[in-house]
């Protein structure tokens, strides 16, 4: 890749940004009292943060789907403390403090020559002679740090370098080749190559991979990476009052083709193994005590089905004290029905109990599959769609991707009220739809 793009710009003109002033240092520092062993950021302000960070321990991980052509997807319960004076509600979501592979970190260690020095704990500073104005220490690298440490739990090493970043990389890269590569694709004629090497890329690890005499310091990582920042994920199980322990549950897949950092760490996980999470405020979909006695749907696909357990959990807890509940369907969507169905003994089990309805499926793998898609299964029940938003004690959910999944689900409604009797043009169905979602009537759970 980078001879074809050297050979494209052989002898070309580039324009290249103005070269950033430095204003990090790093003072190796052999008299300090010993590190946390939270996670350095267990003490920064949380993203969407509702509590503070707590410490909890791995009580139960298990595989519960695997196979040909499926996602490998965990279960995993923590344990908690239960003086957090927090409680969270079915649909609620929690945030993972994150760590980089092991792979990684020691692979930078190794290009800043810090492989021998990785656990030596530095004092963080701001550089006196520098000429930015207001510079400061970004608030998620600790005063006092191991270069291990920094760079395992605070930057984030596949967040796509800035062009500012590749800019500042130039100084200290020794190979010409490598040099002009850099500048290239910093430069405002080298756009598609930026795009095509960078933004398709893998973060620092996979730029600095192209550019092997490349050998930047950490101050000028510390200045340009972003924070490595908590993954979040949806609750599984309803809160308990007086429950001893006090546990939180979560279902995470994983792509073993593209692993994510933060499911790569939890699923290498042993039991009773220490894990740093918070709770997130609530957003719009969430099922609380008031909403028992509404009528809801619930339409998600794989993992997305997850947080429809807590639901149905604190409905059948209601239903035990004798309450009285509104109707409550299910619509799912999974690849295969032999080994890809997440949870399905907890969901014949709250059909069988009364705290569910009715399950729709849908298998977009299986050849005999009547449904392939959800979109499929709620057209088939577009009656009970139709009576769901005209119903002013009801509520549709939608949990899915925000790029794909949750688009075609409202596209899906709109079709299916525009053919109902006496049905309004497209174009106030959009503006209807939109306000049910303003309204929190059409609750959508969006992953980015």
């Amino acid at each position: 890749m980078s001879t074809e793009v050297l050979l494209e710009f052989e002898g070309k003109k580039l324009t290249l940004p103005a070269l950033p002033s430095s204003y990090i240092v790093l003072e190796e520092n052999t008299d300090h009292a010993p590190l946390p062993v939270a996670h350095l950021q267990a003490h920064v302000t949380q993203p969407f943060g509702a509590s503070n960070v707590l410490e909890a321990c791995v009580s139960n991980l298990t595989t519960i789907v695997e196979g040909e052509d499926v996602k490998t997807v965990h279960d995993l319960t923590l344990s908690y403390p239960p003086d957090t004076g927090h409680r969270h509600w079915p649909g609620d979501t929690i945030g993972i403090l994150s760590y980089n592979t092991d792979a990684d970190v020691e692979f930078l260690l190794a290009r800043l020559n810090l492989l021998s020095k990785g656990d030596v704990v530095c004092k963080v500073g701001i550089d006196k002679k520098t000429t930015k104005k207001a510079a400061k220490v970004p608030a998620f690298v600790p005063a006092v740090v191991s270069y291990r440490r920094l760079i395992k739990e605070c930057l984030d090493l596949h967040a796509v370098p800035k062009k500012l970043l590749i800019c500042s990389l130039t100084p200290f890269t020794t190979d010409d080749d490598d040099r002009r590569f850099l500048e290239i694709l910093c430069s405002k004629e080298g756009n598609a190559a930026y795009e095509q090497t960078v933004q398709k890329g893998k973060g620092i690890i996979s730029l600095l991979q192209l550019v092997p005499s490349c050998r930047p310091t950490v101050a000028l990582l510390i200045e340009h990476l972003p924070r490595l920042m908590p993954r979040p994920y949806s609750i599984a199980n309803a809160y308990r009052e007086g429950a001893s322990p006090t546990t939180v549950r979560f279902i995470f897949s994983h792509n073993a083709e593209n692993p994510g950092i933060t499911t790569s760490h939890l699923r290498a996980l042993g039991k009773g193994a220490t894990v740093h999470f918070y709770f997130r405020q609530s957003s719009a979909f969430v099922y609380e005590q008031r909403d028992l006695r509404r009528n809801i749907i619930m339409v998600g696909t794989g993992t997305g089905m997850s947080p429809y357990l807590s639901f149905l959990q604190l409905r059948a807890d209601a239903l035990a004290q004798g309450e009285t509940l509104g109707r409550a369907e299910l619509i799912v969507g999974f690849r295969y029905r032999d080994r890809g169905y997440l949870c399905k003994a907890e969901v014949e089990e709250y059909l069988e109990t009364g705290a569910l309805d009715a399950c729709y499926e849908a298998f977009s793998r299986d050849p005999n599959a009547r449904h392939k898609y959800v979109q499929s299964q709620m057209k088939e029940n577009g009656k009970k769609i139709v009576e769901n938003i005209h119903n002013p004690h009801a509520t549709l959910y939608v949990c899915g991707d925000s790029k794909v999944l949750l688009p075609q689900i409202t596209e899906t409604v709109i079709d299916i009220l525009a053919e109902a009797p006496g049905a309004e043009d497209r174009d106030a169905i959009k503006t209807l739809i939109g306000r049910l979602k303003k309204e929190g009537k059409y609750r959508e759970d969006v992953w980015l």
